[in-house]
């Protein structure tokens, strides 16, 4: 029996305990000792750790975090209290964006799909793991017709290994990769599909060449759990005859420009 069993709620010593993690699951085989596998509870973040590393994390610490991370997304949105008023007055004669939001975090996921519903956004939501995202993401875009594709859930950057250029270097940006691809294939236009793809940590440059319209981390930095669902949002509510650029996008999300980057991309709102 270890001191640490998955699902307990950790942070790391060796980084000042700044992270809250849940342990989701735990790798004994031919090692020497136990590596714990770990996922961020409100950023997009997965690492790992061996138990010396690690310390329990008090609940209380946790809610203090959480209070503070929801204050951060309350004060930015109030940037886009503008838009959703202006946008809300105009819903009868309008069609915003369908998304499709695809994550390997259930809580993240629910997360995400509340905050579409607060602007009254009707979002399809996926739960898939990192892994079998690549598999799934034609089958969807083929069932529900989106107009906003989100692949996200968790990632990394190794401490070492590859160089930073490869997508080796990162725990799950290759699937993130994969199923941009497999969106471009079924619809190349970036006008008609725009693509959030990312997590933590993940492999920007990687992503934006396989076809994303925006994507995480040009800094391999922190995203928060927010971010993929408000970029979609913009997109989502932003007039078809107009831009969003990758600055408009900046200013709305919590990571800001080392977390999510992107291109100009055109507004999903179609006026009937």
């Amino acid at each position: 029996m270890y001191e640490f069993q998955i699902g307990d709620l950790v942070a790391r010593k060796s980084y000042g305990g700044d992270i809250h993690f849940t342990i989701t699951d735990i790798d004994a085989l031919n090692r020497s000792k136990a590596v714990f596998l770990l996922k961020g509870l409100y950023y997009r973040i997965e690492a790992d750790a061996y138990s010396d590393d690690l310390i329990k994390s008090d609940s209380k610490s946790a809610l203090s975090h959480m209070n503070r991370y929801m204050h951060i997304v309350k004060r930015q949105g109030h940037g886009r209290s503008t838009l959703r008023s202006a946008i809300s007055l105009n819903r009868l004669r309008s069609r915003p964006g369908k998304i499709l939001h695809i994550d390997s975090s259930s809580e993240f996921l629910d997360m995400c799909i509340k905050h579409y519903k607060e602007v009254r956004l009707e979002p399809v939501g996926i739960l898939a793991s990192e892994s079998q995202q690549p598999g799934i993401v034609r089958r969807m875009l083929e069932q529900h017709h989106p107009d906003i594709l989100v692949v996200t859930g968790h990632d990394g950057f190794k401490k070492s290994g590859e160089s930073r250029d490869s997508v080796e270097r990162y725990r799950n940006s290759k699937y993130f990769v994969q199923s941009v691809a497999e969106a471009r294939k079924y619809q190349p236009d970036f006008d008609k599909l725009s693509i959030f793809a990312g997590a933590c940590q993940s492999y920007f440059e990687g992503i934006m060449k396989a076809g994303a319209n925006f994507a995480s981390s040009p800094g391999r930095i922190l995203i928060n759990a927010l971010d993929p669902a408000i970029v979609s949002e913009k997109i989502a509510l932003t007039d078809s005859r107009s831009i969003v650029t990758p600055r408009e996008v900046v200013r709305l999300t919590i990571s800001g420009s080392k977390g999510i980057g992107g291109i100009n991309t055109r507004g999903q709102l179609k006026w009937l």
